[in-house]
């Protein structure tokens, strides 16, 4: 009875979600016509190529600025050939010893990362966040161990926000062939339909079975159990063929990014830029298709004859056509309607394709292109910060919406023994009074994350260069500034390997050795000078008795003795 509850309520929950998720639909169809035609529709059965999709295209320009932007996400938001991460110390836990376990453990991740499918599914992520302004991937371990990562396609997939605007519950339609459903969840644990498809083992492969799969907070559990059944997300996994339950268990994170492009409202959805000029696109639309129509007029003139000429004019190149007299009076045959403006239709077109490259944010991307190199550094800087700000929106939503992805994969991979042994500086007590590896922030060193970044940069810089140039009057400004902490501090924010870097420990042994160097040539050097002066103490003392005993054989006699007016004899 409680499982039966527990599956009714779920598909309940399941069935007013969707009816909530009905408004966008329309919006997300008409996307995907005009902006990423290849990606096909919950209705439709078949994702193979050859369809009629993008055959009524008669303008790209969306769907080329929707490609762009979405690897302009990958080469300059998370870039696979670059270190676009760091995990940092969490407040209330200091330290350099902290900060590079921290960063060590982020140069393992960057390593998982690359070794898994995370780059080919975050693509489609990016793609679906600038289409449809909602991308979403699931986030796991695979059979062998490996980071294992799934795109759910937009339209596939409803969910909802807790109290603090997080997507916190989550529910995939998906499906799988029988042989799938087997493997994944073992025969015995399918329904009625999938099990005849298996034993009569005829459409193992072919065969569709629909699945749900539901995350969302567990009511209740025992938090000193750490079984499947009793961590914070419960999971279930429903056939919708059979209306049965299939696989109950769980997760200590939340699994599901939901990255949203723009918010649009309180709803858990994102506003696509394609929205924003949708007129524009379907303009674009219609003045391509006409201005092929008048190019091809131009091309094919239209010819006006008299009817018993039909037939007899000849329209190759190089040919003759005999006409009559009253043909020739009329100036027939003649080009007809033929005169339309093809540079106003352009100039048209250019405009719109124009105001949808903006949306898209191309302008930013070109900036990175080829024309960057003719101009100056300070020119370069001056129009990122310009334009990288007008981006700065959707980038900071995203590094909202991609945090508790990245602290679920520190946690998967701090599970598995990936990471070094952590020292007693991250350990930090929790709610339940017991110790635990303190939640990472996330640094994010990607090529818009730095030019977000840059006016911090700039201020350090800049007050570098004025205390330079005030410590030449007053050198005691010298000792505001901690200068291991800028240095390690700099190091660390231009996204240096953490192995370049010895750790405090090792510098402040360093130090102590070289000062007791330093005290020990100190020392040699004053004992040599006191010997030194023993010496020469000494020898001046052996002098003067030399002397004393020289003149006691010698004595001269004294004054007193010789004899006034008198010589010595």
């Amino acid at each position: 009875m409680v499982q039966s509850n527990q599956l009714e309520s779920t598909l309940a929950a399941f069935s007013s979600l969707k009816t909530a998720r009905a408004p966008w639909e329309p919006w997300w169809d008409a996307l995907r016509e005009y902006v990423l035609p290849r990606r096909v529709s919950e209705e439709e059965e078949s994702s193979l190529p050859g369809g009629t999709a993008g055959e009524h295209l008669y303008d790209t320009t969306a769907v080329e600025a929707c490609q762009k932007l979405a690897s302009g996400h990958m080469s300059y938001i998370t870039p696979s050939h670059e270190v676009w991460f760091k995990w940092a110390a969490p407040d209330g836990i200091g330290g350099d010893e902290a900060e590079s376990w921290y960063n060590e453990c982020s140069e393992i991740a960057l390593k998982e990362l690359s070794v898994s499918n995370f780059y080919t599914e975050i693509h489609e992520c990016f793609l679906d966040r600038v289409a449809f302004g909602t991308g979403s991937l699931y986030s796991g371990v695979s059979s062998t161990g490996a980071l294992m990562f799934t795109h759910i396609p937009c339209g596939r997939f409803c969910c909802a926000e807790n109290e603090e605007g997080k997507v916190d519950t989550y529910f995939r339609e998906f499906s799988l062939s029988a042989y799938q459903a087997e493997r994944m969840f073992g025969r015995r644990n399918l329904g009625p339909k999938a099990r005849k498809i298996i034993e009569e083992g005829n459409d193992l492969h072919t065969a569709v079975l629909r699945f749900l799969h539901a995350v969302r907070p567990r009511v209740s559990r025992n938090r000193k159990r750490e079984d499947a059944l009793n961590m914070p997300y419960e999971s279930l996994y429903i056939s919708l063929d059979d209306r049965t339950l299939t696989e109950e268990g769980g997760y200590r994170e939340f699994p599901y990014l939901v990255s949203r492009f723009l918010k649009w409202g309180d709803t858990p959805y994102g506003l696509a830029p394609g929205r924003l000029v949708f007129p524009e696109i379907r303009q674009a639309q219609f003045l391509n298709r006409i201005l092929d129509t008048l190019g091809e007029v131009a091309a094919f003139p239209r010819i006006l004859e008299l009817a018993n000429q039909i037939g007899e004019v000849d329209m190759r190149a190089g040919g003759r056509t005999v006409i009559t007299p009253e043909a020739a009076s009329l100036h027939l045959p003649k080009e007809w309607a033929t005169q339309g403006r093809y540079d106003i239709g352009m100039d048209r077109l250019d405009k719109k394709q124009d105001a949808i490259r903006r949306a898209f944010y191309l302008p930013m991307l070109e900036l990175w292109g080829s024309r960057a190199g003719s101009m100056t550094a300070t020119e370069v800087m001056a129009r990122e910060n310009e334009r990288v700000l007008m981006f700065s929106p959707s980038f900071t939503l995203f590094v909202s919406d991609l945090y508790p992805i990245m602290c679920r994969i520190f946690a998967l991979l701090f599970r598995q023994g990936k990471f070094p042994r952590p020292p007693e500086a991250v350990m930090k007590k929790g709610a339940d009074g017991l110790l635990g590896i303190g939640e990472p922030r996330v640094v994010y060193q990607s090529r818009i994350a730095l030019v977000l970044r840059r006016i911090q940069s700039e201020g350090i810089d800049r007050s570098l260069q004025r205390l330079g140039m005030m410590s030449s009057y007053s050198p005691g400004l010298l000792d505001h500034v901690d200068w291991d902490a800028c240095f390690r501090m700099a190091c660390r924010f231009d996204g240096a390997p953490e192995k370049m870097l010895k750790s405090m420990k090792e510098v402040r042994k360093i130090r102590r050795e070289r000062e007791e160097e330093s005290r020990q040539t100190v020392a040699g050097q004053n004992g040599e000078s006191t010997q030194m002066q023993q010496d020469e103490s000494g020898n001046s003392e052996a002098l003067a008795s030399l002397l004393a005993e020289l003149t006691g054989q010698n004595a001269s006699p004294s004054v007193s003795s010789i004899p006034e007016g008198g010589m010595m004899p």
